[in-house]
């Protein structure tokens, strides 16, 4: 007679075939409906975390208005050797400097470091990097008609023969921007209007030595040239010698490539909210902009800017400086 044990245990029985097809089927279905969900939850965390960054930025600058009798920083690049930091008798005084918004962040990726580097040694990496830029060492930029001081005049114009620092578009010499704008501080009206820094192109390559870790960081300042709305892509856009920086030297930027005849037609990178891989010149997306009172709001190139038979105008949503509309009301040559 058989044991008990044995009588008692249940025969086993296996999977069939179709049974697992079945189950491998239910995991494929779960995994197609849960990857988009975490791919847009990775995405949104990104987007709050650039958010987050910008914000960060922009309250430093604050604070620095607060301690410089409401002036954010100047932007103050010296081509001529005639922008002398009296610091430390270094070249260029821009917003980015260790000595201007440095003083104001954590200590981040300083830039430049070197002592026997002619320039001021600037700000890069940590609350500077968009998540969405590639190679970033510097993702965003402050509105130049925010600058406390952004041109430098002629020796001749001055009576002791010395340069003076002056705040955008008054010096009259300066064609490319006189009357392009008006120069604001933290005490306008429009502080929930009024762009204070925004996302833009990482157009200047880093100097390390070794290539295989470049980095890229925006330039100076954004919204100079050209009329608001075109700013931000509308129409025609920006000429080709709008975006300054040295990206076609090798090696070239992720974002802008070596073709010096695609050139981006606006000063904001729409491209990086939702990230798009490639076509990173097409003004379809959103970007992110933080405003004199503190705030930071997404915002897509259908809000910023319309265009009708022609005509492109901005929305004034947001502003470059307080009179964009009178830049923009005759062009249709009805007072609109």
């Amino acid at each position: 007679m058989p044991k008990k044990n044995q009588a008692s245990r249940a025969p086993r029985r296996a999977f069939t075939l179709i049974e697992l097809l079945v189950v491998i089927a239910i995991i494929a279905l779960l995994i197609g409906i849960l990857l988009p969900a975490i791919g847009k939850a990775r995405e949104t965390a990104r987007g709050l975390l650039c958010q987050t960054n910008i914000r960060s930025i922009a309250q430093a600058a604050q604070v620095y208005a607060v301690d410089y009798r409401g002036k954010f920083p100047p932007v103050l690049f010296s081509a001529d050797n005639v922008v002398i930091d009296p610091q430390n008798d270094k070249l260029n005084m821009q917003w980015f400097d260790v000595n201007r918004i440095g003083q104001y962040l954590p200590q981040e990726d300083f830039r430049n470091i070197d002592q026997n580097n002619r320039q001021n040694p600037t700000v890069g990496g940590g609350v500077m990097e968009c998540p969405n830029h590639p190679d970033a060492g510097r993702s965003y930029t402050m509105n130049y008609w925010a600058a406390s001081a952004a041109e430098v005049t002629n020796f001749r114009d001055s009576p002791d023969g010395l340069p003076r620092f002056v705040k955008p578009g008054t010096y009259r010499q300066n064609t490319n921007t006189f009357q392009n704008g008006l120069a604001f501080n933290d005490s306008t009206g429009r502080s929930s209007k009024l762009i204070l820094f925004g996302e833009t192109w990482g157009s200047f390559r880093s100097e390390l030595v070794d290539v295989t870790d470049v980095t890229w960081f925006s330039s100076g300042t954004i919204g100079s040239r050209k009329l608001p709305g075109e700013r931000f892509g509308g129409g025609d856009g920006l000429d080709p010698g709008d975006i300054s920086g040295n990206w076609t030297n090798q090696p070239t930027g992720p974002e802008l490539g070596s073709d010096i005849s695609v050139r981006p037609k606006s000063y904001i990178p729409y491209y990086r909210h939702p990230r798009r891989p490639g076509n990173f010149m097409d003004v379809s997306g959103s970007a992110n902009f933080a405003f004199v009172d503190g705030h930071v709001s997404n915002y897509s190139p259908q809000d910023l800017f319309v265009e009708t038979d022609g005509i492109v105008k901005s929305t004034y949503e947001i502003l470059w400086s307080e009179n964009d509309p009178r830049l923009e009301r005759d062009l249709d040559g009805n007072g609109g």
